[in-house]
């Protein structure tokens, strides 16, 4: 969660007396009556709330700008548009700069006096179109609906095609904002058909890249890849023409959002490219923005943040408009700020402001003057710079423009970001009234993405920048609103996942902040009800599930059972530990066969990332005995010491570990009570959250293993750090010895092609890669090396799906024995979880750190003779190995034996 940077009380003072004072005048005309209250809130520094807002409109790709703010039939009849150009004409200009509620009402007043059914089909396409800015999805439907309801009635003639392209390309994007991406899809192949058939390749393209971008909705990863792949071959094959730069800069953009950044950005500078060649100021400027956005994305180095720095300022220089060089000064803005070079962010936010003046009335307009004000919000808490009427300023014109064009959106937008000044400067009363309009308003037009936002503001205010609330009716309240943020998400989380990575999530920033609060909220008790330690498990359970959604950029959905059920009928010797952090303090939940849920609260004294951190690095040095010990011990009493008479009086065999931030990266075997590790009194594995898959015992009969081996990685120097494995050959030897049904492809057989013709061949209940292979921060760097290069974690659905396709149950145990996460990360831990579903496995094993060739031999041995025996769990042969190399004397020390660890599936 997001520490908040209070400001001093002499600085916090002289900033909120001007910019209430500012506001006052203002806010009497175009705020209604506040109500005095006493409740209280949780503080937040500008950074958490307003830091996304205006990335709604001007931070998304102009991709996805241009779809949407470009009507595709607002022209004269000759090209198949509407008899009379002048009021459309002016429709579209009103579209154009964002004036839509004026457009809907020149259109409406146009369909009234038009006869001719194809110009009353192009109207409600239109019509359709601003609905759907304004947030009116009903009234877009029913218009687009109304339309093809009028073609249909219509004989078919090739002057109409036109207009039947524009109807479904509409109507893809209605479908596609509904959620409903099957229906959005065969919406965009039908448009894609006709625009094909009127040789219109620029909106082909663009009806195709919205297919991708459907595709990338729907999970469909490969065939998303390949149809982008064909529009690169097609699009090689033209002439070069600004059209033609637009579609490479679209699809660079759509193969960034599908995770291919290396190709992103070769076709965003053939993009480049194309638009010098042809020396139009404005595509080179597109392009300019879009590899800036390219390079910036969430948790970019400081390297990557600087060619960002330098792309944008390449995009403001190149812009001959106010409308296209504003989003890249904004942009350039925000990175100047984060990497603290006040005197050029000083110089630039005046240029900005003076910019924004010259742009034309519209939604433009006035998300441009919020996201101003939200930069410089961010810039005053570092710097003594802006003044602070400056901002209050900027943000009452916003909202009066948003009232005067009546856009609800806008004017939901504008109110909770003035309701968040409010909040900063305690002024409560306000603050609750402004969040409250701008929640009612959002809800009014069915804007869940930024109704959570002020669902999640309502939930702050009413606890007053406290940690906890301290009248029992605010912290219902509270609860009540953190609770609606969070259903909000839950419903709008499919959205999140495909949107462009630059927005993507800054998860850290505005979406896990309010799981993580609710669970705070709900644990606020030394003693929770069961139904405040059931939501709040629940609400840590979907926590992980969107984060692993988010690192694979797609749903991940699946028939599971609750962990619950598993172990109070199936298994009633294992337990499940849910560890939480939160600010304050460590919450662990432990739930144990047919028993309410047990709950406990630590408030360490030593910082938990400290302590984890500095364990992760020792468990990796040999040698360090004393040192793992010692932390080990500590995280010990943190986690399983306060349960541990319920554990024996449970009898209690297995863990099941639900783990939070950093704690992902510690293997839990390696904990010490003082006298052993963990792995000596327990199996122990993990779980992403409160389902898995149905656990099914392993029969060492039937079993049979599909392995491949790679002694030496390919010669390039992608692979240079890589070195090579001379036991993994003799690691698969003593598999096959211990009499299963082992089916090996070894070395340079071991290609992707080879490799996916032998998983086909037979039903495999397990499958050991003794490979190379990384777990990176995203999933374009999560990958095994094979002998014709790398078989990423995107491979791993196409090849496994395929697979599950030919046999009657999926994989049981995928087992990586020489992949590694790259720097402990916890956020790279999800690759571990992410290969399990995307190989469709029930359970996976893998290393948290490099393991060591040699000691890898005995424990595959040791594992593999146990695995699948009567009474033997997966996770009990895991520990049996473990053991096995805890007892030799070479390989004692953790850093061998305690890497390994097992997630899904246990029994």
């Amino acid at each position: 969660m997001l520490k908040v940077k209070k400001f001093s009380e002499k600085q916090s003072q002289k900033f909120w007396y001007g910019v209430l004072a500012c506001l006052t005048t203002l806010l009497c005309i175009l705020v209604s009556p506040v109500v005095a209250s006493n409740v209280d809130t949780q503080g937040l520094t500008t950074s958490v709330v307003a830091s996304d807002f205006s990335r709604d409109l001007e931070n998304l790709s102009p991709r996805r700008r241009e779809a949407l703010t470009t009507p595709l039939s607002l022209v004269g009849k000759g090209a198949g548009g509407l008899g009379d150009p002048s009021p459309q004409q002016a429709a579209k200009n009103l579209y154009m700069n964002g004036r839509f509620t004026q457009a809907v009402k020149l259109l409406q007043q146009a369909y009234q006096t038009k006869s001719d059914p194809v110009e009353k089909a192009v109207i409600l396409s239109n019509l359709a179109l601003n609905f759907h800015q304004l947030g009116r999805i009903d009234e877009a439907t029913r218009a687009i609906e109304d339309a093809i309801a009028i073609l249909q009635k219509i004989p078919n003639s090739p002057q109409h095609l036109p207009v039947w392209a524009q109807v479904w390309d509409v109507k893809g994007n209605l479908e596609l904002a509904k959620g409903k991406a099957d229906v959005a899809l065969s919406s965009w192949e039908t448009a894609a058909s006709l625009y094909q058939q009127l040789k219109d390749s620029n909106r082909a393209t663009l009806a195709q890249i919205n297919q991708a971008q459907a595709l990338q909705s729907l999970g469909l990863y490969r065939r998303e890849i390949s149809l982008l792949q064909n529009l690169t071959t097609d699009l090689q094959k033209q002439p070069d023409t600004l059209a033609k730069a637009a579609s490479f800069r679209n699809l660079g953009e759509a193969l960034a959002l599908a995770g291919d950044v290396q190709e992103a950005e070769k076709h965003l500078q053939t993009s480049l490219e194309i638009a010098q060649k042809l020396q139009s100021p404005e595509a080179i400027a597109k392009a300019y923005l879009s590899l800036g956005n390219l390079a910036y994305i969430p948790g970019s180095s400081t390297k990557q943040k600087n060619t960002a720095l330098d792309h944008y300022a390449k995009a403001a220089v190149s812009s001959t408009t106010a409308t296209s060089k504003i989003p890249a000064q904004l942009n350039r803005l925000r990175l100047l700020i984060e990497l603290e070079q006040w005197p050029a962010a000083k110089a630039l936010y005046p240029e900005i402001q003076s910019q924004i003046a010259e742009l034309p009335l519209g939604r433009s307009a006035i998300y441009a003057q919020v996201n101003l004000a939200q930069r410089l919000l961010e810039m005053r808490q570092k710097f003594p710079e802006p003044n602070p009427e400056t901002i209050g300023k900027i943000l009452a014109v916003a909202l009066q423009q948003a009232q005067q064009l009546q856009d609800v959106r806008s004017e939901s937008f504008v109110l909770g970001n003035l309701g968040h000044l409010y909040e900063l400067s305690q002024q409560w009363s306000i603050a609750q009234d402004l969040t409250r309009q701008a929640l009612n308003l959002s809800q009014s037009i069915q804007a869940p993405d930024i109704a959570y936002r002020w669902h999640w503001q309502m939930g702050r205010i009413l606890c007053q920048g406290k940690p906890s609330c301290e009248q029992p009716g605010d912290i219902t309240e509270a609860i009540a609103a953190y609770q609606q943020a969070f259903n909000t998400l839950q419903n709008i989380r499919g959205d999140l996942i495909a949107t462009n990575k630059n927005v993507q999530f800054s998860f850290r920033e505005t979406v896990e902040p309010v799981y993580r609060r609710l669970v705070d909220l709900l644990l606020q008790s030394s003693t929770p009800s069961q139904v405040n330690l059931i939501q709040a498990r629940n609400v840590i359970e979907a926590l992980q599930v969107v984060k692993l959604q988010n690192y694979l950029q797609q749903a991940c959905e699946d028939t599971k059972l609750a962990l619950d059920k598993v172990i109070d009928s199936q298994d009633q010797t294992s337990a499940v530990i849910y560890a939480i952090i939160l600010d304050d303090r460590l919450e662990v939940i432990l739930k144990r066969p047919n028993k309410e849920l047990s709950h406990y609260a630590t408030s360490p004294q030593e910082k938990i990332e400290e302590v984890l951190s500095r364990l992760y690095e020792n468990l990796q040095e040999v040698g360090s005995y004393p040192e793992v010990q010692q932390d080990g011990q500590q995280v010990y009493k943190w986690l399983i010491q306060p349960i541990e008479k319920e554990l024996k009086e449970s009898k209690i065999k297995n863990l099941i570990f639900v783990l939070d931030g950093q704690f992902k990266k510690i293997p839990m075997a390696s904990l010490y009570d003082g006298q052993q590790y963990l792995v000596e009194k327990y199996s122990v594995s993990l779980a992403l959250g409160l389902q898995v898959r149905e656990p099914k015992p392993l029969n060492r009969e039937t079993m049979k293993v599909l392995a491949a081996s790679l002694t030496k990685p390919p010669d390039n120097q992608e692979f240079s750090g890589f070195s090579p494995l001379a036991n993994v050959s003799v690691e698969v030897e003593e598999i096959k010895k211990t009499g299963l049904a082992v089916n090996w492809i070894a070395d340079e057989k071991f290609t992707t092609k080879n490799f996916n013709q032998k998983l086909n061949s037979s039903n495999f209940e397990i499958v050991h890669l003794a490979t190379h292979g990384l777990f990176g921060a995203g999933r374009e760097n999560t990958f095994v090396v094979t002998a014709d290069g790398k078989l990423k974690i995107d491979d791993f659905d196409q090849l496994f799906t395929t697979q599950s396709e030919n046999r009657t149950h999926k994989i049981e145990l995928l087992l990586l024995s020489a992949c590694q996460t790259a720097t402990g990360n916890d956020q790279e831990v999800m690759g571990i979880a992410g290969t399990i579903v995307q190989a469709g496995a029930s359970s996976a094993i893998a290393s948290l750190w490099d393991l060591d060739d040699e000691a890898s031999v005995p424990f595959i041995k040791e594992f593999y003779q146990h695995l699948g025996k009567p009474n033997i769990s997966r996770a009990e042969a895991l520990r049996l190995a473990q053991q096995s190399l805890l007892k030799n004397p070479r390989y004692d020390h953790p850093r061998y034996w305690a890497p390994y660890v097992l997630v899904g599936s246990w029994l």
